[in-house]
């Protein structure tokens, strides 16, 4: 009896330590948010999508404790996120407006805004398509309502895309126009598509889903054309440029964005060391090498030797 006694309480003793080590693991696998660390979820402006999972997989590689999950939406939906709190952290073309910035200082939040790149807005075509450069002019026309003989369609990725506002704002109006000329989809890449399989239409999409296109896009980016546009605001002659790096760089092509991560944790966090990581040397490498301009040219020692 007394040995029956004995193994029974050693056999509750084994289980209550058993279970004690389990929970003491459990919450040891919850992981305490500081830059490097922790879970994040990154709202990103689509058109911009390939140069932050670039940067996203880097970053990861570099700090294996760090889970940020890539959450990619048009523009619109991005800033509707911050606003309700939703999202905390985002990648966008722009700040947020002063009414926008409103919603954040009545909460006490300062935000943290990391500027990282300079982007481009591609005019694409069908490769049949005989032309090869585009008067911006005609462009902005056909947002206005007012028609050209030069532009059939215009196809942008989607209604509340950052394009579609970007170009809007180039125009000086403040919505699309009802007719047949101007048509949103959904995505870049049913823009992409959509050029590829119809000669008659101008396709609007980020420079980054051309320099970075995902490889089931890659058959339809090698049969389209980018156009070439005039820049009036430079040139007194009339000169075509394409949203090549060194035409961004000079400011040639007309058509650039900057590009941000925006921070309103509220505090030191996730966001806090996405921003640094991007903006730092090893961001500013990956943003070169995307194709797009970072905002500090990364430097190259080269070690010179004399042999005698």
């Amino acid at each position: 009896m007394k040995k029956r006694y004995i193994l029974v309480l050693f056999s509750v003793m084994s289980t209550s330590f058993f279970l004690s080590c389990k929970d003491g693991d459990a919450s040891n696998n919850v992981v305490e948010e500081t830059s490097i660390t922790g879970t994040l979820n990154l709202y990103v402006d689509n058109t911009v999508q390939p140069i932050t999972e670039d940067v996203l997989a880097v970053f990861h590689s570099v700090y294996d404790r760090a889970k940020i999950t890539q959450v990619n939406k048009t523009e619109n939906e991005v800033v509707s996120a911050l606003l309700k709190d939703t999202a905390s952290v985002a990648v966008l073309t722009r700040k947020l407006t002063k009414e926008e910035e409103a919603r954040f200082k009545d909460k006490s939040v300062v935000p943290k805004i990391t500027e990282f790149a300079v982007d481009a807005i591609a005019l694409v075509v069908n490769e049949r398509v005989t032309d090869s450069v585009i008067e911006l002019e005609e462009v902005l026309k056909v947002l206005r309502g007012e028609g050209s003989e030069r532009v059939g369609k215009l196809v942008f990725d989607n209604s509340n895309s950052s394009t579609v506002q970007f170009l809007l704002k180039r125009a000086g109006v403040a919505s699309v126009p009802v007719n047949k000329s101007v048509y949103s989809l959904k995505t870049n890449e049913e823009v992409i598509k959509y050029v590829h399989d119809n000669a008659g239409a101008i396709g609007v999409v980020g420079v980054n889903w051309l320099v970075q296109t995902p490889t089931m896009l890659r058959p339809y980016t090698e049969n389209i054309k980018i156009l070439a546009v005039d820049n009036v605001e430079i040139d007194k002659e009339k000169k075509y440029y394409k949203p090549s790096q060194s035409n961004i760089a000079t400011g040639s092509y007309p058509l650039t964005r900057k590009l941000y991560v925006l921070d309103y944790q509220g505090r030191d966090g996730l966001g806090t060391g996405f921003a640094i990581y991007i903006s730092a040397p090893e961001g500013q490498r990956i943003v070169l090498k995307s194709g797009l301009l970072p905002v500090t040219i990364p430097t190259r020692e080269i070690e010179v030797r004399n042999e005698l």
